[in-house]
């Protein structure tokens, strides 16, 4: 005889609780547009995806956090992959075409930097080899937590770590703009709404396509997906327009708030060591990217320094992208680049892992 289902909660206790998600929702969302507004106030760099993080982060620590972080992120990544398409031409992607074999060898030297990190991480923060492996990997977060919930990997370390690399990312790009620019810009205007209904179409048919391929296991769709549509239609022979910034200061928002809301202090506490080894290694691959990769880029393209950075950086793809719009610069050329590296590691090295991972001996 089968167990008699739970009662429902009462109705006041269920009002109770959907007004109190509510309330999380507003001060949550408030904060975040609060911290977009002032840090673009103050003229910083990456002032929504910044700004917003830092207050999301701040109520998802002192009061709570609220469901629905990956909806939001994917929402923002939409028409963060759609701003491509206002500078994409024939020229542009025949140029991209030619830069393929730099993208893909800064991709393999990315990844390979990762894969030596992950021998120091072990040891610090005491997790085993192959959950260091995920966690090294410049790589996306949701991803290779996927992964190491399937391999049967630390997937909470993996996803503390990741995050911890993308927060460093967008942190130290400002400092690293202020000694190589040495001034902030003035923030771009945010009225005007031409091109909005073009936009919108691209992003529900990017929705509908990276939808299918989620389920058919594709990594980073949502922002791949408008990527690609992009370049198809202007590869067809029809430009696009920019997406219209108050949109886009929107969708900025709305990836630094799914930031904010993982990253989380109390995890950071419970797990000190994991914590510090993710900083440290962070840090190196960042720096190696910084200063080496983005050497490279300059050296056999036509990309500008900062340009090259953000090429290279191993943050998420939509951080980016987003952070190129924002500054102005080659937001094609960081796309391809990102698009080529994210594609090397979630899509090839996966394969790769498993079956390493297979060849273990039995614990």
């Amino acid at each position: 005889m089968s167990a008699p289902s739970p009662a429902p909660p009462p109705p006041g206790r269920r009002r109770a609780t959907l007004l109190r998600a509510a309330g999380l929702w507003a001060a949550t969302l408030g904060a975040a547009l609060a911290g977009a507004l002032l840090f673009r106030a103050l003229h910083l760099p990456l002032a929504a995806i910044l700004g917003s993080l830092l207050g999301a982060a701040l109520v998802a620590n002192l009061v709570g956090t609220v469901p629905g972080g990956r909806t939001l992120r994917r929402g923002g990544q939409l028409f963060v992959g759609a701003s491509v398409g206002a500078v994409l031409s024939p020229d542009i992607l025949g140029a991209l075409t030619a830069l393929l074999p730099v993208m893909l060898a800064v991709a393999v030297l990315s990844n390979l930097a990762g894969l030596l990190l992950a021998v120091p991480l072990a040891k610090i923060a005491g997790v085993d080899r192959l959950t260091a492996v995920l966690c090294s990997l410049p790589a996306g977060m949701a991803e290779m937590a996927t992964l190491a919930q399937e391999l049967k990997a630390d997937e909470q370390a993996v996803a503390l770590v990741h995050t911890l690399r993308v927060v460093l990312v967008l942190m130290l790009i400002p400092l690293w703009l202020g000694l190589v620019a040495g001034t902030a810009q003035a923030p771009q205007p945010l009225f005007g709404m031409a091109g909005l209904s073009e936009i919108l179409v691209l992003a529900a048919v990017s929705a509908a396509i990276a939808a299918a391929a989620t389920r058919a296991r594709i990594v980073n769709a949502y922002i791949i997906a408008p990527m690609l549509l992009c370049v198809a239609v202007v590869g067809a022979g029809h430009p696009l327009p920019p997406v219209p910034p108050l949109v886009l200061f929107a969708a900025q928002i709305a990836i630094g708030t799914s930031l904010g809301l993982r990253f989380r202090l109390d995890r950071l506490r419970r797990m000190p060591r994991l914590a510090l080894g993710g900083c440290l290694s962070g840090i190196v691959l960042i720096g190696t990217a910084f200063v080496g990769l983005a050497a490279v880029v300059e050296h056999f393209s036509d990309l500008d320094h900062v340009s090259a950075i953000l090429a290279v950086a191993p943050g998420g793809l939509g951080e980016m992208i987003a952070s190129a719009a924002t500054l102005g610069l080659l937001a094609a050329a960081v796309a391809g680049f990102q698009l080529t590296r994210s594609i090397l590691t979630n899509l090839c090295l996966p394969p790769l892992i498993r079956w390493a991972a297979g060849l273990r001996p039995a614990a």
